[in-house]
């Protein structure tokens, strides 16, 4: 199903490319948009079992992950590199309410995917992303219609058995860990 998999593509970049950001308690943002930071990530999700709902409206679906900190720190860099690597540009500003607003223009399989929108909440037990994305194939001279997500994240607890840290397991029971994810540049 075409929806479906988008969503577990939405949710899997909003994953790793919002892995690459840190969303201080405190601090600016730096020249390149990126939040800085005085020292450790402060915002670091708390460690064990995080589900991930994200919905475009019409269908919903959950990814599972399992944190601890060395898996945090590998999807933040994995993250950073995405943004790195893949993405032109990419801001992310505090707004007065403590939520972050962020802009990215990325090169993804051969199309360039705007994407915008908040990130909201304590980032520790919970937090929302809204977010639009915009998709133009390349030799495309007008993308589709804007694609709306929002993404509920929530701590539920400690690990259960049968996951490790580093686990995400997808909608479909698929389970993958956060050292087999790789990230393909744009060519």
């Amino acid at each position: 199903m075409l929806i479906g998999r988008t969503l577990v593509l939405a949710g899997l970049a909003t994953t790793l490319g919002l892995g690459g950001c840190k969303f201080p308690s405190y601090g600016a943002v730096d020249g390149g948009g990126h939040a800085a930071m005085p020292g450790a990530d402060a915002q670091s999700r708390k460690a064990g079992l995080w589900e991930q709902k994200v919905s475009n409206g019409t269908t919903s679906q959950v990814t599972r992950l399992c944190l601890d900190a060395a898996s945090h720190t590998a999807m933040f860099y994995l993250g950073e590199s995405l943004n790195r690597d893949t993405c032109k540009s990419h801001t992310m500003t505090r707004q007065a309410d403590g939520s972050w607003r962020f802009d990215t223009v990325c090169t993804v399989g051969g199309a360039q995917v705007t994407s915008k929108g908040v990130a909201s909440g304590d980032f520790n037990a919970a937090y929302q992303i809204k977010m639009e994305t915009s998709t133009l194939a390349a030799g495309q001279a007008a993308g589709g219609a804007p694609e709306r997500f929002v993404v509920d994240a929530a701590w539920k607890g400690p690990c259960p058995a049968g996951m490790k840290p580093g686990d995400i397991v997808s909608a479909d029971g698929t389970k993958l860990t956060i050292g087999q994810l790789k990230v393909k540049t744009a060519s």
